[in-house]
């Protein structure tokens, strides 16, 4: 089979979809059957198996860019059929290939979130903003009508979908989000650090509950250095200014970072948490469990399904910084609840491994 796969972004690597991207040339290698190519403006030298779109810089940043995008890398996926003639067309954001999906035959689209679905009509709200929003909702309501196969990253979304869009029962597909799995996770430590590591990643720091976790570390009986990853360079100065008032809690803030620097950080620490108000799936959680770093998250989305419902970490209720602080004392102070949590996850994790992500994206485009 040849694939061909759209994608906005490609070497910013920043979230689940992206990373996606990435893995998948890895399929050319480990199925010699198959052959995946890469369609994206987000490439800055020539690689093997990538085309370029070319996209001046003002028009990226425009409101109108994503509605311009369906046009041109309708127009490249054309050029690039001249010389690689794939079987499928997939779009990595399917608001993107809707002109594709209209006029092309068999082509596949991916939504990653909830956000169109999640934006609710507001009629009091007025002017650019709200004409906005309402013509991205219609974007992914024809998508999901007009594309052969939607793929979705959780339960949690395609039953989101399902229910916003009936019509898209049958066509709707779980594709859980790959991770690698290291070979040696970090060593199991009944006593941990002092002060206790906690790592958050996550670039929008209030979705992502940074001030609740905040507030829960203050309740804390133990110091705590928190690394934060993810939020720009503008963000640090409030970040700082909401940790200076919890006596226990000293900040280290990276910002923006590549994903070696996450891993780095992510191996140092002694337990990982982002305690989101919503969450489509939570690849960053899936990396800490993969590297043996306990996990404190929330109930928010599809947090369940990859915390196998508790079984592999800590939940609590999002926006509830006294449950999430009992749940961060319990992890650090059961070190035997911590290592059963930590084994539990270590296994369940090996569902969510690259191997069975492209056996499954294989076989749904199949279908």
């Amino acid at each position: 089979m040849k694939i061909l796969l759209c994608t906005n972004v490609f070497e910013v690597v920043e979230n689940g979809p992206v990373k996606f991207a990435n893995l998948l040339l890895s399929i050319n290698e480990q199925y010699p059957q198959h052959e995946v190519r890469i369609l994206t403006e987000d490439v800055t030298a020539p690689r093997r198996y990538v085309h370029k779109v070319s996209l001046p810089e003002w028009l990226r940043a425009s409101p109108v860019s994503q509605f311009v995008r369906m046009g041109v890398y309708h127009r490249e996926a054309r050029q690039v059929r001249r010389e690689f003639p794939f079987d499928v067309l997939v779009y990595n954001n399917a608001l993107v290939g809707l002109w594709s999906a209209i006029r092309l035959p068999y082509c596949v689209g991916m939504i990653n979130d909830y956000k169109n679905i999640d934006r609710k009509k507001d009629p009091y709200q007025r002017g650019v903003r709200s004409f906005k929003e309402s013509v991205f909702r219609w974007v992914e309501r024809e998508a999901v009508r007009r594309y052969a196969r939607i793929i979705v990253n959780s339960d949690y979304l395609r039953g989101l979908i399902q229910e916003h869009y009936p019509w898209s029962e049958g066509k709707i597909y779980r594709l859980y989000k790959g991770v690698s799995i290291p070979q040696n996770p970090v060593p199991f430590s009944p006593v941990l650090t002092k002060p206790v590591k906690v790592l958050f990643v996550k670039t929008d720091y209030e979705l992502g509950g940074l001030p609740v976790l905040i507030q829960a570390i203050g309740w804390l009986p133990v110091q705590v250095e928190l690394c934060v990853i993810g939020p720009a360079e503008g963000h640090r100065q409030h970040i700082g200014d909401m940790c200076r008032s919890v006596p226990n809690l000293s900040l280290r803030y990276l910002g923006n970072q590549p994903q070696e620097a996450v891993i780095n950080e992510l191996r140092r620490s002694d337990l990982f948490c982002v305690p989101s108000y919503k969450e489509a799936l939570g690849v960053a959680n899936l990396e800490a469990m993969a590297h043996g770093i306990p996990v404190v998250s929330t109930t928010a989305g599809g947090i369940p399904e990859v915390l196998d419902h508790g079984y592999c970490g800590w939940m609590v209720a999002p926006g509830d910084p006294q449950a999430l602080a009992q749940a961060l004392e319990e992890c650090i102070t059961r070190p035997e609840l911590r290592s059963l949590k930590r084994e539990n996850a270590l296994q369940h994790v090996q569902k969510f491994d690259i191997p069975t992500m492209f056996d499954n994206f294989l076989e749904i485009l199949a279908l």
